[in-house]
């Protein structure tokens, strides 16, 4: 028998905190995370509270699919990139942003046949050792992309470990920003706690 369990979506909640982000970075863009299926809630659920967003961030292929088809035109973002060669066509054909974080990925792209070139988001490991180019070997996967005619537009990011703890972000910031330094490209790497707890004046 069934857990009797029951989660109530109210999306004007979601419009609420969509609208504190916003006031707390108010000039950044702010992306939606959305993974796991809006945290088991479901895409569709959380997509009318979220729409007001400047992107999605996922996962899943998938769940891509199920973004566009709710009408969502702006930019999706694949958060751990291609799993796989072949995920690269339907990322052509959704017009999805994927992250980079490992040499493989650039092998598929340099290997990839498309017309329309990608917009990446490459992934730098400071500090939460999940993902990512180490600092050491950053430039060098960002010159192998900026060398590929599959790539459009190179973004930079990376995913605080100690946003919400006692240490802070300061040693993730100064690596992310001697990585980066001089490269052309968006760069992102605030999460939730981050921004509530570490937001800039």
């Amino acid at each position: 028998m069934p857990r009797p369990i029951l989660a109530t979506v109210h999306t004007g909640a979601l419009r609420h905190n969509l609208g504190i982000a916003r006031e707390r970075a108010p000039d950044a863009r702010v992306w939606a995370v959305v993974k796991a299926d809006a945290y088991g809630h479901g895409i569709e659920r959380a997509f009318e509270g979220l729409r007001g967003a400047d992107g999605f961030a996922l996962l899943d292929l998938a769940e891509a699919e199920r973004l566009r088809a709710l009408d969502w035109r702006g930019p999706i973002l694949l958060l751990e990139g291609a799993f796989e060669a072949r995920d690269l066509e339907l990322c052509s054909r959704l017009n999805l942003w994927h992250a980079v974080h490992c040499n493989e990925q650039i092998d598929w792209l340099a290997a990839h046949k498309t017309q329309q070139p990608h917009k990446v988001f490459l992934k730098l490991n400071s500090g939460m050792n999940r993902l990512g180019f180490t600092p050491a070997a950053y430039r060098t996967a960002w010159a192998r992309l900026n060398a590929l005619p599959q790539v459009e537009e190179i973004g930079h990011m990376t995913h605080f470990s100690d946003a919400d703890g006692a240490r802070g972000i300061a040693h993730q910031v100064a690596l992310f920003e001697q990585a980066t330094d001089d490269l052309p490209g968006e760069r992102t790497l605030a999460n939730s706690a981050a921004i509530l707890r570490h937001a800039r004046g």
